[in-house]
């Protein structure tokens, strides 16, 4: 079995996949659909470094409005 951080990893890269083309992702919108997505047995924190690493990664732009 993978583990959480790969979990998480995976979580991100389907959610900016399905935002790909979008100007900017919200950060809170962002988080709520991660938080769906991966349980609450991660940390806003450690989503919103991994949201921010992998955005970069693909040249998205990560709006601050936490």
């Amino acid at each position: 079995m993978p583990d959480q951080n790969a979990l998480i990893r995976a979580a991100i890269g389907r959610l900016l996949s399905e935002k790909t083309g979008v100007a900017a992702l919200s950060m809170k919108e962002s988080i709520d659909e991660l938080l769906e997505r991966t349980g609450e047995t991660v940390t806003e924190d450690r989503l919103q470094d991994l949201l921010f690493e992998m955005a970069e990664v693909r040249g998205m732009t990560v709006v601050l409005d936490v």
